[in-house]
């Protein structure tokens, strides 16, 4: 069973499998007031999800394993309806229909875009 969350500090889950990019990312949200949670492939982040709920998903599209970003995207839209998305990649038009429910920032990234994406998904309804 899910704890329940209740800081007033958004938590971001990241999800990222270029451990240099996730832990630079991370300590970049940080530094701009989230508490962040890391995983470096989706099956990770499944089972992060499964026991803490997380404000925010922000993951890389092109996760390798059996899972990519898009199916881990599409499981918390379905899972947890609560919880924003945010998708990243390298590729031009990735989202692959998951615009209906998630924000997307292409890769390279500015640390900048990141923080005010994620405070425009967190304010938005």
């Amino acid at each position: 069973m899910p704890l329940t969350h209740s800081s007033a500090v958004p938590v971001v889950l990241v999800v990222e499998n270029d451990v240099l990019l996730r832990l630079v990312t991370a300590s970049n949200m940080r530094d701009a007031g989230f508490d962040v949670i890391e995983a470096a492939n989706c099956a990770e982040a499944i089972r992060i999800l499964d026991c803490i709920p997380v404000d925010v998903l922000f993951s890389n599209i092109d996760v390798p394993g059996t899972i990519d970003g898009l199916a881990l995207a599409k499981w918390v839209h379905r899972s947890q309806a609560d919880t924003k998305i945010i998708l990243t990649s390298g590729a031009a038009g990735a989202l692959g229909g998951a615009e209906e429910y998630a924000s997307f920032l292409p890769k390279p990234y500015a640390n900048k875009d990141v923080g005010h994406l994620l405070r425009s998904v967190l304010s938005s309804p």
